[in-house]
């Protein structure tokens, strides 16, 4: 039986899908690079575009998926407030405090107590926690480890991410061109 798909493995498809799609975009800049179209600073400028596209779509994508593939319900602090005030105090001093605004949670159907945040420079926020984790008799079990997830999409950026693909990418170019392939 194949193991569920997990948020983390679906960050992981978009870093390799975007890696790859880049480097295959690769090869027709390296080819206009060639014949004198565009010149190297343009090369590793629209390099740098389209992963900044990429960095942009990828909350996007995770939202997508967190719905198709994990059913996952967003709701707003103010929800989880009604049926569990003392998380949604926790989680509102706690985005205070790291400067987080406009938290939402994907509330998603499963056993599993896997948590996993995503957003885009610290501006919006997501947080996938499973239903049975909010169901929970004690919650003071969960806050901590929800604390850390929060902790840690703080000090995590993406960019970083894509501008290294971008680097490497740039770099497959100028191999492509110092090959001669292209005539």
């Amino acid at each position: 039986m194949p193991k569920p798909l997990k948020p983390s493995t679906v960050l992981g498809i978009y870093y390799l899908t975007t890696f790859i799609v880049g480097a295959s975009l690769a090869f027709p800049v390296a080819r206009c690079v060639a014949i004198n179209e565009i010149g190297a600073r343009g090369s590793a400028i629209i390099t740098l575009c389209w992963n900044v596209l990429f960095v942009m779509l990828l909350p996007m994508v995770l939202d997508w998926a967190e719905r198709r593939y994990f059913n996952a319900r967003f709701v707003a602090l103010e929800e989880i407030a009604k049926t569990n005030p003392e998380m949604a105090l926790m989680l509102t001093e706690h985005c205070k405090k790291l400067s987080l605004p406009g938290l939402r949670l994907a509330v998603v159907d499963t056993t599993s107590e896997e948590l996993f945040s995503y957003g885009l420079w610290r501006t919006n926020p997501r947080l996938i926690i499973s239903d049975a984790m909010l169901a929970q008799e004690d919650k003071s079990l969960a806050l901590p480890s929800i604390e850390a997830e929060l902790s840690r999409f703080a000090n995590q950026d993406h960019t970083l991410v894509f501008l290294i693909f971008t680097a490497i990418q740039c770099i497959i170019q100028q191999l492509l061109i110092a090959s001669k392939i292209f005539g």
